[in-house]
C-alpha cells in the first residue's frame, strides 16, 4: 500500500511542473491583459480624472486605439486637455465627440469655452449662439450670459444688453445678471435705461454701496448733478472708506462751481487712495479754479510722478515760471 500511493519526486519532473505552472501563469495574464476592453480601459480612466489627469489621458489613448469610434474617451479626453491648458488639442476631441454626437448641444459650450480662453471671442461667440439655437428650453440663461460678454468684449454693447435683458427676464432675481445688464446699458449710453436698471439692483440688494455709486454715476452722465451726489452720500454712509465715492460726489460739486465742498472730497479721495495721479490732477484743476495755482502745479506735478499726464500741457503753461515750492499761494 505504502509503495502505491507513495510519489517519488525527481529532478525533471520538478522542472516539467514548474514550466507547466509558468506557461499557464503567463497564459493566464497575458490572455487578462488582453480581454480588457475599451469600455474597461475607459472606466479606469474615468477614475484617474480627479487625481490624475495624465493617467487618465493614456488609458483614454488606449481606449480609443482599440475602438476609435468610441465617443466618451473623446469627449473626457476633450475636457481633461481642456484643464490643462491644451486648448487645440481639446477643440479637435470635441469636434470629434460632435462627429459622434452631433445631438450633443453642450460641446457648443465646451467649444465656446476653450475658444474664450483661446481670445476667440467671434468664434466663442458663434458656439454660444449655437448652443442657445439649439436648447430653447435651456431656462438656465447662463448661455445668454456667456453670449453677452462676448459681445461685451467686441465692443457690441446694444447686442449684449439684448442677451443680458433676455437673461433677466429668464432669471428676474439674479442679481449678477441685472449687473451685466446695468454695465452693458452704461457703456452703451442708454442712461435712461441703465437707471432703471440699476435702482433694480438696489432692490435687489439694497445693503451693497456699489450700487449707489453706479447710480450716481448715471446721474452725473445725465448732467443731474444734485441727484448724483445724493446717490454719493448714501454710498458713503454705507462705505466711507471707498475713495472713489468722494472722488467723483468732487467732480460733480465742481460742475455746481461748489470748489470748496470739491477740494474737501479730493483731499478725502487722496488720503484714502494716495498713489492714484487722477486725484492730484483733479484736485489740481479744482485749485487752479480758485486761483490757488502754486498749489494746483504742485499737484499736476505729484500726478505726473505716479504716472499721469493728461494735464501736463496745462502745467507747462500756467507753471512755468512759477516758484512751486514757494508756500504762497496766487499770482
Amino acid at each position: 500500500i505504502r509503495t502505491m500511493f507513495q510519489y517519488k519526486s525527481s529532478p525533471i519532473s520538478n522542472l516539467a511542473i514548474g514550466l507547466l505552472i509558468a506557461v499557464c501563469s503567463f497564459s493566464y495574464i497575458n490572455g487578462t491583459m488582453a480581454q480588457e476592453t475599451a469600455p474597461q480601459l475607459f472606466n479606469r480612466a474615468y477614475h484617474y480624472l480627479g487625481v490624475d489627469k495624465q493617467k487618465a489621458i493614456e488609458l483614454l489613448n488606449q481606449c480609443i486605439a482599440i475602438d476609435s469610434t468610441y465617443s466618451e474617451a473623446y469627449f473626457h479626453r476633450g475636457i481633461t486637455y481642456f484643464k490643462l491648458g491644451k486648448y487645440d488639442s481639446a477643440l479637435s476631441d470635441f469636434k470629434t465627440t460632435q462627429g459622434y454626437q452631433p445631438e450633443r448641444s453642450i460641446l457648443w459650450m465646451y467649444r465656446g469655452f476653450t475658444h474664450r480662453n483661446q481670445g476667440n471671442t467671434d468664434l466663442a461667440l458663434s458656439c454660444f449662439s449655437n448652443y442657445i439655437s439649439q436648447n430653447p428650453q435651456d431656462t438656465s440663461a447662463y448661455a445668454y450670459i456667456l453670449k453677452g460678454k462676448m459681445k461685451y468684449e467686441l465692443g457690441d454693447f446694444d447686442g449684449a444688453v439684448n442677451d443680458y435683458d433676455m437673461a433677466v427676464k429668464l432669471k428676474p432675481f439674479e442679481e449678477k445678471y441685472q449687473y451685466y445688464k446695468f454695465i452693458a446699458l452704461f457703456e452703451a449710453g442708454k442712461y435712461k435705461e441703465a437707471l432703471e436698471a440699476v435702482t433694480k439692483l438696489i432692490e435687489i440688494n439694497p445693503d451693497f454701496y456699489g450700487y449707489y455709486f453706479y447710480k450716481g454715476n448715471v446721474y452725473k452722465e445725465m448732467e443731474s448733478y444734485d441727484s448724483a451726489i445724493f446717490m454719493y452720500n448714501i454710498a458713503i454712509i454705507k462705505n466711507y472708506q471707498n475713495a472713489d465715492s468722494y472722488y467723483e460726489r468732487a467732480s460733480c460739486f465742481v460742475e455746481k462751481d461748489e470748489y470748496n465742498k470739491a477740494l474737501e472730497d479730493y483731499n478725502t479721495a487722496i488720503v484714502l487712495k494716495p498713489n492714484d495721479g487722477t486725484f492730484f490732477s483733479a484736485r489740481g484743476n479744482c485749485k487752479f479754479e480758485m486761483g490757488l495755482k502754486k498749489s494746483a502745479c504742485k499737484d499736476w506735478d505729484e500726478a505726473g510722478s505716479l504716472g499721469y499726464y493728461e494735464d501736463y500741457d496745462k502745467m507747462k503753461q500756467v507753471c512755468e515760471g512759477l516758484n512751486i515750492e514757494s508756500s504762497g499761494e496766487g499770482d
